[in-house]
């Protein structure tokens, strides 16, 4: 073979062990804080990622994940006890705050032009918190679920900012897809 023919191949080979190595996958993700999660699932669409642990008591404790993230956006996962659908989320939402903490909450979504505002959830929560770092921003929580929970559907989302606070998400394929079913026992989703 010739050079450039050696060259070509080096660089191919090269590209593509970058390429994996970039492709992230919720597998064997190491958390900083320590937290471990025995089910995960690699979301279809926003770079996006939910790890859980769901005990016999029906708590769910979760970290959910949305890699390529800047300060000016917020992410959101969800559990739509209603249906495959916007409305009607308990909502887990974070975004940076302009001046300086990053900032996690819940938010019931009852409309399509929501503005993502405080509020209460239909389940009860503990620990919500969330992270920032490295162009990944994590939200974790414990929710307390009914016993007859056992498979759930589940929304995500990000979206910019507007003066600080969340604004309406993108109406993209990508984000007209980010909802499905996910089974907290055997994991299964779709």
């Amino acid at each position: 073979m010739n050079k450039s023919l050696h060259l070509i191949v080096f660089a191919s080979i090269l590209i593509s062990l970058c390429s994996l190595s970039l492709a992230q996958t919720c597998q064997n993700y190491k958390f900083s804080n320590q937290n471990t999660y025995t089910k995960c699932v690699d979301l279809p669409v926003l770079n996006s990622f939910l790890h859980w642990n769901y005990s016999t008591s029906h708590q769910l404790d979760l970290a959910f994940r949305h890699v390529g993230a800047t300060a000016s956006e917020w992410i959101a996962w969800a559990i739509n006890p209603l249906g495959l659908k916007m409305i009607g989320s308990q909502a887990l939402v974070a975004y940076q705050r302009p001046d300086g903490p990053f900032y996690a909450y819940a938010s019931p979504i009852n409309s399509y032009d929501t503005g993502l505002q405080e509020g209460r959830l239909s389940f009860s929560f503990s620990a919500l918190s969330g992270t920032f770092a490295n162009g990944e921003m994590t939200i974790f929580a414990s929710l307390q679920l009914t016993s007859d929970v056992v498979t759930i559907n589940q929304v995500w989302q990000n979206g910019p900012l507007n003066g600080g606070t969340p604004a309406i998400h993108p109406k993209t394929p990508d984000h007209l897809a980010a909802l499905g079913t996910l089974n907290l026992v055997t994991g299964a989703a779709s």
